[in-house]
C-alpha cells in the first residue's frame, strides 16, 4: 500500500484568506445593452438566412422531384 502524504485541512471559514475585493463597472450595463442589441441583430440575420436557404432548398427539391418523375 502507498504511503500518502498528511495536508492540513482547514477545518472553518476563519482560516481560509479573504477574498479579493472586486470593483463595480460602472459602464456595465451600456456594455451590457449594447452586447444585447448586436445579439438581437445577429440573430435576426440568421433567422432571415436560414428561412431564405430552406425556401430554396424545398424549391429545388420539387423542381428536381418534377423532372424525374416525368
Amino acid at each position: 500500500m502507498a504511503r500518502t502524504a498528511m495536508v492540513p485541512v482547514p477545518t472553518n471559514t476563519s482560516q481560509h484568506g479573504a477574498a479579493p475585493a472586486v470593483r463595480p463597472e460602472t459602464d456595465f450595463d451600456t456594455r451590457w445593452a449594447n452586447w444585447v442589441a448586436r445579439g438581437r441583430v445577429h440573430e435576426q440575420r440568421v433567422r432571415k438566412q436560414l428561412a431564405i436557404s430552406a425556401s430554396l432548398l424545398v424549391v429545388g427539391t420539387i423542381i428536381v422531384y418534377a423532372i424525374l418523375r416525368s
